[in-house]
């Protein structure tokens, strides 16, 4: 099994993010024309509850494998890698199958009591099973990004969702003529289909590598495994590891929690009304927020990359490897990151007309943007972290960020002149707080330390993208939104590359080595 580049590896797991996250967006059309929006109601009402058991059995467990199994194989202890996989596995089969148990045996109580619909006691039955059969994939993808091998997981997540939609529109339609719970249902079961996909691919390739010259791990007779002392001591290394991660999962759904409540009341005493504030927080959370944080899908897999490169360089104790590889990933992320927070501070009333139909919403989208860029340097700090084995610290600087956008959420939504604003303002902040709490942490852990003048030519490069944006956008605005928001939006990002190619930021031959290395 040949270990994959960071770069590569960061490449092949974004490309399939953006790939699930398109069909995860598309089918959502058809399924609308099947079921309606009752359908989708109780379609979505089961999904928070299966994201945050599923949040709970997998959110840290394959992280916390791909460090272990990277350390191992660092070592040339493949019989320790196969025997961490052995017992995450086992791990994850008992507890995904406990979670799945519990939401199949309350499922009559949180429809009726919890969500307040009985009808959607099937949706709760459909998903059940999925629980058991995704906490089991994730040992398998934990185990291969441990061998720095993105490809399996990639495809799975491809082949997961695909399958899924497949479900979705199928079951909906077969089942609609039998009632709008029943429809529901059958798309809900479209995550236990579409895990069931990906499981079986994910095996097959496991298998696959077991009966080659060199199978996985490189060994050509595997020793039997023992379930000893030493197993114990991984299952305990695995859940130290794994719990702070899970626990860090569930601080900005919490915070989202609280934004909800918190908002919408303070607008409120600020005087405007339940419409209005209302259609602010929407604006804020379901428009702007939407937009702003998608590059964050590119930044979560260069932080996946990251961490099993880093714990292979740690247990090497190759210090000049760790700085390298961190060095490389801030400065992906900020090249990448910059240019999507710029574009949307000046483009944000287009873009919000052309996707959302609502360019009332640029001006929170302008004061949210700078958290695009914040967002992506907080995760992939975060994500070194984790790969020199401190867990804890992530969570507890995203703790102290979320009580500072808390903090700024309360006070400034109620000052006049800011209202959401200032709440879009307290998220960038909090972010870049968080940011700069990971990166301290860094400098005092590693020997990285973080050079000023790396920034001058992207910031050249921004700054050449800015002024040449709103000419363009001007000079195109007589051929309508669309045309002109598109061929602006090609534009700045052309410029931007163009003088990172010119300055010598980005070179061929640094890509080509990066890609290899």
């Amino acid at each position: 099994m040949k270990p994959e580049s960071f770069l590569r590896g960061a490449v092949v797991l974004t490309v399939a993010g953006i790939v699930v996250k398109l069909l995860g967006a598309v089918y959502r059309i058809p399924f609308t024309r099947i079921v309606g929006s009752e359908g989708i109601g109780l379609y979505q009402m089961a999904y928070p509850v299966y994201t945050a058991l599923l949040a709970l059995s997998t959110a840290g467990i394959p992280v916390a494998l791909s460090f272990l199994v990277a350390e191992k194989s660092a070592a040339g202890d493949r019989q320790g890698a196969r025997q961490v996989f052995a017992v995450s596995l086992i791990f994850l089969v008992f507890l995904g199958g406990f979670l799945a148990l519990g939401l199949y045996l309350l499922s009559p109580y949180l429809a009726e009591r919890v969500l307040g619909d009985s009808r959607a006691y099937y949706s709760l039955l459909a998903v059940s099973p999925a629980i058991f059969v995704i906490s089991v994939a994730a040992a398998f993808r934990g185990y291969f990004q441990g061998w720095r091998m993105m490809w399996p997981t990639a495809i799975s997540e491809v082949v997961e969702q695909t399958v899924r939609v497949g479900t979705v529109l199928l079951a909906a339609q077969a089942l609609m003529p039998r009632g709008v719970e029943f429809a529901a249902a059958g798309a809900a079961s479209g995550a236990f289909t579409g895990g069931c996909a990906g499981l079986a691919f994910l095996i097959l390739v496991f298998l696959w590598f077991k009966r080659q010259r060199r199978p996985v791990g490189g060994l050509r007779r595997e020793r039997p495994l023992r379930f000893d002392g030493q197993a114990t001591r991984h299952l305990k290394r695995l859940v130290a590891y794994a719990f702070p991660i899970s626990a860090g999962s569930l601080v900005l759904p919490l915070t989202q929690v609280i934004d909800t409540v918190i908002i919408p009341n303070r607008l409120q005493a600020a005087g405007y009304s339940i419409q209005s504030a209302t259609s602010q927080f929407g604006q804020l959370s379901g428009m702007a927020g939407t937009v702003v944080y998608l590059p964050a899908a590119l930044t979560v897999s260069i932080a996946m990359a990251l961490v099993p490169h880093l714990a292979s360089a740690v247990s090497r104790n190759d210090r000049s490897e760790v700085n390298r590889r961190v060095s490389t990933a801030l400065r992906v992320t900020f090249i990448l990151c910059l240019p999507a927070a710029a574009g949307l501070m000046l483009l944000a009333a287009p873009i919000m007309e052309l996707l959302f139909d609502d360019a009332g919403a640029g001006a929170v989208t302008a004061w949210l943007a700078p958290a695009a860029l914040f967002t992506g340097l907080q995760q992939t700090t975060a994500g070194a972290l984790q790969g020199i084995g401190n867990t804890w610290l992530p969570v507890v600087n995203l703790l102290v960020g979320c009580l500072v956008k808390i903090f700024c959420n309360y006070y400034l939504t109620v000052i006049p002149g800011f209202g959401i604003k200032g709440a879009a303002l307290g998220s960038a902040l909090g972010f870049l707080l968080v940011f700069l709490l990971n990166l301290f942490c860094l400098t005092r852990l590693t020997d990285y330390r973080p050079r000023i003048s790396r920034l001058i030519r992207p910031l050249l490069a921004v700054t050449m993208m800015v002024i040449v944006i709103p000419a363009v956008c001007g000079a195109l605005a007589p051929l309508g939104n669309l045309p002109a928001t598109g061929l602006t939006i090609l534009c700045g990002a052309f410029c931007y590359f163009a003088v990172l190619l010119a300055t010598g930021e980005i070179r061929v031959y640094e890509m080509r080595y990066f890609f290899r290395k």
